[in-house]
């Protein structure tokens, strides 16, 4: 008796083993919250010799490696292509061990082997292959959108610091004339020249030049703040940079054919469309569970003395309703999959047109007060100069002028600021960078990592 429990236990041991000898150990891997900040702080950007411009090539670059969401969305694309390499797997069987003591047989054991083997074959493979195939492209576009994203981010920041930084250079001048003003102002009223009322005037447009001066540095905090976040380093990295303009709309630019472009090729119309491919799928899919899942189910069976090769065959049926159910809700869901391509397509024509029209708006702003308003007020204050110079004006009304044409300075520079920012808004709604250098970033970087299947 204890050769024959012997002769029994040893194969199903020896499976054991083997099975557990091949499996992939786990292997932890916590969560440091502090980790991460203790890194920020650490970084730098070392890729430039200190004092060199910084293009909006070179900003992307230094984002694409240092970037918190960038490397989220590489890691589930990563994700997406590992679960696409898993579709490919077949599904699990079930093996099923037997075994009987039969007293008064003379052959008194019974022991066999069973099994249920799923045909992963026709629709249910195939669908199942293309959805995850699907499911990584989507992830590669989403990966492309956040890449896309930090580029604007960049931009925005780079177009608000530029011209904080222009714009605090021109309050400084504006706070100094104006308080030149008020201190003669002031003297002239103490000295009874002078209705006290011109003074308190005085003090508030200087108190107006002020709060000029502190809202352009504000600016350029936030600035700074925001194109640290998009490089992924603290602020205080990136304070000193000297960065280059931000490249202009090109000139002739073809709406009719940009507006086509965005409603084609952005990446969320393509995610829209590889979504619209997945319901598509998915109704597949469920066309293919009207019919019997099959399974077969080879075996061996030792059955007191007598060996056997036992086959089954096995059908998991559809639903009652042979699926209609099911059918009808994917086709509902593939509907709206063509609903919501159609809702991001007017999306990105919408943005692409009010962007075209902001672009408009602030370029004729922007060229008036250029063209119009600075002209007078630069030949005012000349005017108001000369007179000074000659003992014909006072020089309260000398440094009046000075202010004035700065005022209009400032405006020019507020219409600009405003070009800018509806220029990015444009480059933004195209989903295309207005600098062929981060255009070929952009394409590197989504090849690159579609690359790493």
């Amino acid at each position: 008796m204890p050769a024959v429990r012997f002769a029994v236990v040893t194969p199903a041991f020896v499976v054991v083993a083997l099975a557990l000898a091949g499996c992939t150990p786990y292997v932890a891997a916590p969560v440091h919250l502090e980790a991460y900040p203790v890194a920020l702080e650490a970084r730098r950007l070392d890729e430039k010799p200190v004092g060199a411009t910084w293009t909006g090539g070179d900003l992307l670059a230094a984002a694409l490696a240092r970037n918190a969401s960038v490397a989220e969305a590489a890691a589930k694309y990563r994700t997406a292509v590992a679960a696409a390499k898993t579709s490919r797997v077949a599904p699990s069987m079930t093996l099923t061990l037997t075994a009987e003591y039969a007293r008064r047989e003379p052959k008194q054991w019974l022991y066999g082997v069973g099994s249920d083997v799923p045909l992963d074959i026709g629709a249910r493979r195939g669908e199942r292959l293309n959805a995850a195939d699907l499911a990584a492209m989507q992830a590669l576009y989403d990966y492309g959108e956040a890449v896309w994203t930090v580029r604007t981010a960049l931009t925005r920041a780079r177009a608000d610091r530029l011209s904080a930084d222009a714009e605090a250079a021109l309050a400084r001048r504006l706070e100094a004339v104006r308080q030149a003003r008020v201190d003669r102002l002031d003297r002239r009223v103490a000295a009874g020249e002078d209705d006290r009322s011109l003074a308190l005037a005085a003090r508030s447009d200087l108190a107006v030049a002020h709060r000029r001066l502190a809202e352009a540095r504000a600016r350029r905090v936030q600035a700074d703040a925001a194109l640290a976040q998009a490089l992924g380093v603290p602020a205080a990295a990136v304070a000193e940079l000297s960065l280059a303009p931000v490249a202009p709309p090109p000139e002739g630019l073809d709406l009719i054919r940009a507006r086509r472009d965005a409603a084609l090729t952005r990446r969320d119309v393509l995610r829209a469309v590889v979504g619209y491919d997945l319901a598509e799928s998915a109704l597949r899919l469920e066309v293919a569970k009207q019919y019997p899942e099959i399974h077969v189910g080879p075996g061996y069976t030792y059955d007191h003395g007598i060996a056997k090769l036992p086959f089954n065959l096995g059908l998991v049926l559809p639903p009652m309703d042979l699926n209609r159910a099911a059918i009808a809700q994917a086709e509902a869901k593939r509907a709206e999959a063509g609903r919501s391509l159609e809702a991001v397509q007017a999306a990105a024509l919408g943005a692409v047109d009010q962007g075209w029209a902001a672009l408009g708006a602030a370029r004729i702003t922007e060229a008036s007060t250029r063209e119009r308003d600075l002209p007078v007020a630069r030949r005012l204050a000349e005017d108001t100069a000369r007179g000074a110079r000659a003992g014909e004006a006072d020089r309260v009304d000398d440094l009046g002028a000075q202010a004035t044409l700065i005022e209009t300075e400032l405006a020019v520079l507020d219409a600009r600021r405003a070009a800018a920012t509806a220029g990015v808004d444009l480059e933004d709604a195209l989903r295309v960078p207005f600098d062929p250098a981060e255009t070929a970033l952009l394409q590197n970087a989504s090849r690159t990592l579609g690359g790493q299947q």
